[in-house]
């Protein structure tokens, strides 16, 4: 074939789909839109196309006819970070209505989608259903997979939902998706003297060295447990599900850090010198339970130098005093490791693949613990494959927001590749 297939990129952001099929060549974008006046200005640079605004306040006459609809649709509402609220949340939910509206307008001959996994499970799975069947009813054939850009020889752990839909072809048979490639190392992906990058504060340096000391210390078997450290149990006998007793009950027990209850005078004073995990349900929660065992356990068998390690320790925030195992389980050096400081702990994570890059919270950014720095914005954008872009957000949480929304353009190039040869066979009389 020598005539490009046309495309449109709806919620175009950074440009992740554009990117990925000029990579696969045989493309061509002809409509793209983009909320964001910033993002529609570096599209325009970067792409060399004028970007529409509000998809929702867009005709459908003004979107042209076109071959691939390509939409990565915003995923808040179907994330944990968006709480799934489906298609109920009132900012994002029904936006999907809109592709379906311009996919049964124009009629594309495929649909290229992304989203997050939950989409499948969101609300009991009828998110999914509404969505598979209005396609089908336009007379669309789909098939999907959960993707990572490990997949395509990317080191980051970023798994996504990507749907393709054919009204000509069977997609389920003679669609092949991605086969996975040797994955290289974080590493490899990172500079070795970048220009700029941010240091960890230095209240975030003392607190890995109070955790370091822990674990250097202490007695754990040759391989480290993968379970999460929570120090505010060293000391704490509290029942952990106290929802059923009583005020008088509980000041038996001891709260964070041995806390005395005895004097507490009602529950918002008792609560207050309970760990924060708890406060909520008046109960540990249920995936937390093992840990806190763990931890009880440890300070069991290590009171005496634990009593002293903590009355230093940082509990100005919750987050900082829970320890995330996830790492290397031979190797107990921080600085060997990736951290995150997440809501739920300081997380270890093993050097070799990133986290995936999220837009919800820029202080979930990647840390670097060889040294102990930040990912930068421009290695950020290599982990999505957008690397040679002309031009990035340069405020670093504006860059971050925009990467972490992004579709990473490299599983997009290898999915549009397939979506080509489909097509190619189908002219050559093979399909």
């Amino acid at each position: 074939m020598t005539q490009s297939l046309k495309f449109v990129d709806l919620f175009a952001g950074l440009g992740g789909f554009h990117h990925g099929l000029s990579k696969a060549g045989g493309f061509k974008c002809v409509f793209a839109s983009e909320i964001d006046p910033q993002l529609r200005d570096l599209y325009e640079v970067n792409h060399g196309l004028k970007t529409h605004g509000d998809l929702t306040q867009i005709g459908l006459n003004t979107v042209p006819k076109h071959e691939v609809l390509c939409a990565g649709f915003p995923c808040q509402p179907f994330s944990l970070a968006g709480q799934k609220k489906g298609i109920s949340c009132p900012q994002f939910g029904r936006l999907i209505d809109h592709v379906i509206d311009i996919a049964r307008f124009r009629k594309p001959e495929f649909l290229f989608l992304e989203n997050v996994p939950g989409l499948l499970t969101v609300e009991n799975g009828s998110v999914w259903k509404f969505i598979t069947s209005a396609f089908t009813a336009l007379g669309y054939k789909l098939t999907h997979k959960v993707i990572s850009p490990l997949d395509v020889a990317v080191p980051q752990n970023r798994k996504r939902l990507f749907i393709v839909g054919s009204l000509k072809h069977d997609v389920s048979r003679v669609f092949d998706w991605p086969s996975p490639e040797r994955v290289p190392t974080v590493s490899e992906f990172l500079e070795n003297t970048p220009s700029s990058f941010k240091a960890i504060e230095s209240n975030k340096r003392v607190q890995l060295e109070k955790w370091q000391h822990l674990l250097l210390k202490c007695q754990f078997p040759e391989k480290m447990p993968i379970v999460s450290i929570a120090s505010p149990e060293f000391g704490a006998t509290y029942p952990l599900d106290f929802s059923k007793i009583t005020l008088r009950e509980l000041r038996e027990y001891r709260g964070a850090y041995g806390n005395n209850l005895r004097e507490c005078i009602d529950w918002a004073d008792i609560l207050g010198k309970l760990p924060s995990y708890c406060r909520r349900q008046r109960k540990v929660p249920s995936w937390l339970t093992q840990s806190i065992n763990f931890s009880r356990n440890f300070y069991k068998h290590n009171k005496e130098w634990l009593d002293e390690w903590h009355r230093d320790l940082n509990k100005c925030y919750n987050s900082w005093q829970v320890l995330e195992w996830r790492g290397d389980r031979y190797v107990r050096l921080l600085n060997q490791h990736l951290l995150q400081f997440r809501a739920s702990g300081i997380r270890v994570i093993k050097p070799h693949t990133l986290p995936s890059l999220i837009a919800m919270t820029p202080t979930q950014v990647p840390i670097i613990g060889s040294g102990m720095r930040y990912l930068t914005k421009d290695e950020a954008a290599r982990f999505q494959s957008l690397h040679d872009l002309t031009k990035i957000p340069i405020d670093d949480r504006d860059a971050f927001k925009a990467i972490g929304n992004a579709v990473n353009a490299k599983v997009v190039e290898k999915i549009a590749s397939n979506i080509w040869r489909t097509t190619v066979k189908t002219v050559k009389g093979t399909t």
